[in-house]
């Protein structure tokens, strides 16, 4: 197999130092001693993991590997550890993740997630760290490693990007493009959009779906806090995020009820369904922005969880707004009942709503428009959803989508991560946090400034 990068490494020794050959293969990286066999071969899969060390000018200074259960250190020059580092990336773990990142503030947390803002130690970037405990599940791993396969076989503008994956004691941490406007949610709640910012919108998270349906993907949790702003003083870089809940899309499968009450296609409720469940998503976004009213508007989750079920859509009352013909048209086409006659995101991109006299002759305008801000914690907590929610959790077991199924609890039980067995007790991160800790030894040492947190929560409980 023909060899994708070379250099020499240094494997220091007591009396003497040895020169090793590195070699990148295709799917794998091998270590010889200078006309010798391989004597190291690391498998690129994500049950391996290299961890990385920088010395105090930031620079790369060496990787290591464990190997029959002692760490073996290879030395070599920054610029090719550099190459090496970025050309394995999400192929195979990386460990040491606070060696190469620093850890600014929380931005928010999910059901199963927290996330913070981070520096790249090396460049200064910023990205997001996605921290993931391996045992909020029996099979927590599994997921994990199918979240991460999912977004490396994405390619697409508008879906937020996987840097790299790192691998602590009890938790997995994904670094990911930094986005730093407002979830769709939280823009909804305090800017009212006209018509041309809700095409800007539906055109990116069509054209998003489109893009991880051509990957041969299916999200199956679309909804207003999984869709994020790069920027905060523009509609443009929408992001779709958040794949933990997507699959590959196998006709053959056997899939679970997953979702969000008031956003899941009726199909989930059945025996089976494929990616068109996505479409019947981005239909109930496309009702709430054009209405700004819910299209299963129950006032408990358990009522909107029988109105989403049942999905008796009257789009009658779409006669009381001002829509057009080519609006009211696309909303029925994604919202279809029945999944063989729904649109597909590919066809929906062709629709005459996006050939209509709405253009985007408004982005200088839009590009003047002042920051897009989300609701403060105060203001969130007081909308009616958020209020829900926090019934919810004190009730976590009162909403249950199908009792014979034992993988399924519609509002699951918040864990606390486990603690990695190295952090003191009395180190506290978050105090305010639902699922209390997320760290692993690196981040359990570091003091967040408060002051700078920016809540990005989801406020929609997903099913899983």
């Amino acid at each position: 197999m023909e060899s994708q990068l070379s250099f020499i490494c240094i494997r220091q020794h007591t009396f003497f130092d040895q020169k090793y050959v590195l070699q990148l293969l295709p799917t794998k990286i091998t270590l010889s001693q200078i006309g010798k066999d391989p004597k190291y071969i690391i498998e690129l899969d994500l049950h391996y993991t290299i961890s990385w060390q920088l010395n105090q000018m930031k620079q790369l200074t060496s990787f290591s590997i464990i190997w029959n259960n002692m760490e073996k250190q290879f030395q070599s020059s920054h610029e090719d550890l550099l190459k090496l580092r970025q050309t394995i990336r999400n192929r195979i773990m990386y460990s040491s993740v606070s060696q190469l990142y620093k850890p600014m503030h929380q931005l928010g947390e999910g059901n199963f997630d927290e996330v913070y803002l981070c520096i790249d130690r090396i460049n200064g970037s910023s990205y997001e760290i996605k921290c993931l405990a391996k045992n909020q599940f029996e099979d927590s791993i599994t997921r994990i490693h199918n979240e991460i396969s999912c977004l490396i076989n994405i390619r697409s503008d508008y879906v937020q990007n996987l840097h790299e994956v790192y691998n602590g004691e009890n938790t997995v941490y994904l670094i990911q493009e930094y986005l730093e406007g407002a979830n769709l949610y939280e823009l909804i709640m305090n800017v009212a959009l006209d018509k041309t910012q809700i095409l800007i919108i539906m055109k990116q998270l069509i054209t998003a779906v489109r893009d991880i349906h051509s990957s041969n993907i299916m999200h199956r949790d679309i909804k207003p806090t999984n869709i994020v702003f790069k920027n905060k003083d523009s509609l443009e870089g929408l992001k779709l995020t958040e794949f933990d809940l997507a699959v590959p899309i196998n006709p053959s499968q056997d899939l679970r009820v997953c979702g969000t009450p008031g956003y899941a296609a009726p199909e989930k409720f059945k025996d089976c369904y494929n990616e068109k469940v996505d479409l019947f998503s981005v239909g109930c976004i496309f009702f709430k922005l054009v209405t700004t009213r819910d299209l299963f508007p129950g006032k408990t989750s358990n009522e909107i969880l029988r109105l989403n079920k049942i999905c008796n859509i009257d789009l009658k009352i779409l006669q009381l707004y001002k829509l057009t013909p080519e609006e009211i048209d696309l909303l029925q086409n994604l919202l279809e009942i029945d999944p063989e006659k729904r649109i597909s995101a590919e066809s929906a991109l062709s629709h005459s709503y996006f050939q209509s006299d709405i253009t985007h002759n408004d982005e200088q305008q839009l590009a003047k428009k002042k920051s897009i801000q989300g609701p403060t914690p105060g203001e969130r907590n007081n909308n009616p959803l958020q209020k829900e929610i926090n019934e919810i959790e004190k009730y976590p077991d009162e909403l249950q989508v199908d009792h014979e199924s034992p993988h399924i609890s519609a509002i699951p039980n918040f864990k606390v991560l486990k603690k990695d067995s190295q952090i003191q007790t009395h180190q506290v991160i978050r105090k305010s946090s639902k699922l209390k800790k997320s760290e692993t030894q690196e981040y359990a040492q570091l003091n967040f400034n408060k002051s700078r947190f920016q809540a990005r929560n989801s406020v929609q409980q997903t099913i899983v």
